[in-house]
């Protein structure tokens, strides 16, 4: 699909009242400046998300259900979301809460996106089962607001579970790390044999599966992962204010966080070779700690070229505090 079609494609998505013209009175000429602004940031949210799903086989993702209801350019249908989901379905909320069945989720959604809030799919993954898709928030004028990651997962063309993870408005960073460290002090580093199959998977979906669920696990350092990344690949960690970009600098932020006593354990993992989504969570010295969701995405090399990595913001009170600010954007 051409740049051209997805343009009108998403211009058609709009509906035919935004392109009625104002009348030449000076209230009408005030109105119809404001219902162009409108219109643009509409149709440049419609272009944006057309390009996002337009990937090869998008329309058999399971992520594009939701991401057409949460996303659609008029803005958050929440009656539509519910109208996704299973009488027994879990949404997930890393800043806030688990809500279970349609009518608790429908209130989620018409309680944290008001009417006029724009959310913006940036990337996809995911087959016709589970998969995922990055996002941010957006206002009337365009102005970027609070990012994030969604994973879903159907049974039977129902939604029986997602998760979403949201940027913290705070950035802990170090802190995070220094806390790791002083929480494993007492654990010492084994010098165990590695036991695992030394492989060179490619894709994302092969190579998340790969690191975290084999590699890692059998004695794995961060330099089998370094070999399965490009070498311009973009790591966003949003407990840091900016992203790592390059190899050399995301080898810095792996090793860092190589710490004795502290494993991720990946729990929903989507399949896709362009792209895929995993929920997970971290054991500190054994027990269940902070939950998280990654998005992965690889090159035409099968490399990764990209991830998102996002833990649990709860509590969040600043997000709250933000949201009250700023409803749309939920940023100060």
């Amino acid at each position: 699909m051409n740049a051209a079609r997805l343009l009108l494609g998403a211009c058609a998505a709009l509906g035919a009242s935004a392109l009625v013209p104002a009348s030449s009175s000076v209230a009408a000429s005030r109105r119809g400046t404001t219902l162009h602004a409108s219109f643009v940031a509409d149709f440049m949210t419609a272009a944006q998300n057309a390009v996002a799903s337009a990937a090869p086989g998008s329309g058999d993702k399971a992520a594009q259900k939701l991401i057409d209801v949460v996303c659609a350019p008029t803005g958050v249908d929440a009656d539509a979301v519910a109208a996704l989901c299973a009488s027994y379905a879990q949404y997930e909320d890393l800043a806030s809460d688990t809500f279970t069945g349609p009518g608790q989720i429908a209130k989620y959604f018409e309680e944290k996106y008001p009417e006029g809030t724009r959310v913006v799919c940036d990337r996809i993954a995911g087959d016709s089962v589970s998969g995922g898709f990055t996002w941010h928030r957006e206002d009337a004028n365009g102005k970027e607001g609070l990012r994030g990651t969604t994973f879903v997962k159907f049974e039977d063309g129902k939604l029986v579970y997602a998760r979403e993870g949201s940027e913290p408005i705070l950035k802990p960073g170090e802190a995070t790390e220094a806390l790791l460290k002083a929480a494993t002090a007492n654990i010492e580093k084994e010098d165990k044999v590695p036991t695992y199959e030394k492989r060179s998977p490619k894709g994302a979906a092969q190579i998340a599966d790969y690191l975290w669920n084999e590699a890692y696990p059998k004695g794995a350092t961060p330099a089998v992962a370094l070999e399965l990344f490009a070498e311009d690949i973009r790591y966003e960690d949003f407990n840091y204010p900016s992203p790592f970009l390059g190899k050399a600098e995301v080898k810095d932020f792996v090793e860092a966080f190589d710490i004795p006593g502290i494993d991720f354990v990946p729990t929903e993992l989507s399949k896709g070779d362009d792209a895929c989504c995993f929920t997970w969570l971290v054991r500190v010295n054994g027990n269940d700690g902070p939950k998280g969701i990654s998005f992965y995405g690889s090159n035409g090399e099968g490399k990764i070229d990209y991830i998102r990595d996002i833990p649990a913001t709860t509590p969040a009170p600043l997000q709250q505090l933000a949201a009250l600010v700023n409803p749309a954007l939920r940023k100060f």
